[in-house]
């Protein structure tokens, strides 16, 4: 297995050439600045990782976090390098070809933008493996309802509630959401979670959390509790 590695200022602009070369329609296969000393730099001689598939969002996260724990770094989030080389080293699976074609999102999606301000938080959500490995980091278990889609997809779970930082930061909500939402014997999210007719559905549950914020304190307060408060349309979620 090859070392952990983080991509500097050079590898960082070869690799925005090479989505540029992707997104030209040009069959370009894996990179060999990847490993290239010149490129990216090893973040440590000891720490290795695995080239393997990954069938959820859920599952790569859970493997980068027993990688990852093994780094000395507080400030990892900030690591743009680090977190730009996974996107490259994951690259077939975070931007796979379909069709015989690979159509790959905007630079940030692979590419991490940090800074520690509110705008770079917003690039973080979106890249395609920090984002979800916050996630993951912050909420352990009570994540894989949100990072149950396939790795090169956000999904909805990701677009209607993991974006909105006030919800997302808030654990005992993400810990209700998976016991409202998480079929534990399919090992998926429930079949009409993300309908919009269906009563009890996610974006009704934020709309209801929405209101409840006025009068309680959500970020205080237990999955149970916050179970609780929902209306009786939630019920049939429950079971």
């Amino acid at each position: 297995m090859p070392v952990l590695r983080s991509l500097n200022e050079t590898g960082i602009e070869r690799f925005r050439q090479f989505l540029r070369l992707v997104r030209g329609g040009q069959s370009v296969s894996s990179p060999a600045f990847t490993f290239d000393d010149i490129c990216a730099l090893p973040v440590s001689a000891t720490i290795r990782v695995e080239q393997k598939q990954f069938a959820t969002k859920f599952e790569m996260t859970a493997y980068l976090q027993r990688v990852l724990e093994k780094v000395d770094r507080p400030d990892l989030l900030e690591d743009a390098g680090l977190w730009s080389w996974l996107a490259l080293f994951y690259f077939d699976l975070i931007a796979p070809e379909r069709g015989g074609q690979r159509r790959p999102r905007e630079d940030y999606h692979y590419i991490l933008v940090s800074g520690g301000d509110r705008a770079s938080g917003w690039y973080l959500n979106r890249h395609l493996i920090a984002g979800p490995w916050e996630l993951f980091r912050r909420h352990g278990i009570h994540s894989r309802v949100l990072l149950s889609g396939s790795p090169d997809e956000h999904g909805k779970f990701m677009y209607d509630l993991a974006w909105r930082t006030d919800l997302v930061s808030n654990r005992g909500l993400l810990e209700a959401v998976d016991r409202l939402y998480f079929d534990e014997e399919a090992n998926r999210p429930k079949r009409g979670a993300t309908s919009r007719t269906i009563p009890g559905n996610l974006r009704r549950l934020i709309a209801v959390l929405q209101q409840l914020d006025f009068n309680f304190d959500l970020q205080g307060m237990t999955a149970q509790r916050i179970l609780e408060l929902l209306p009786p349309e939630f019920d049939r979620w429950k079971k």
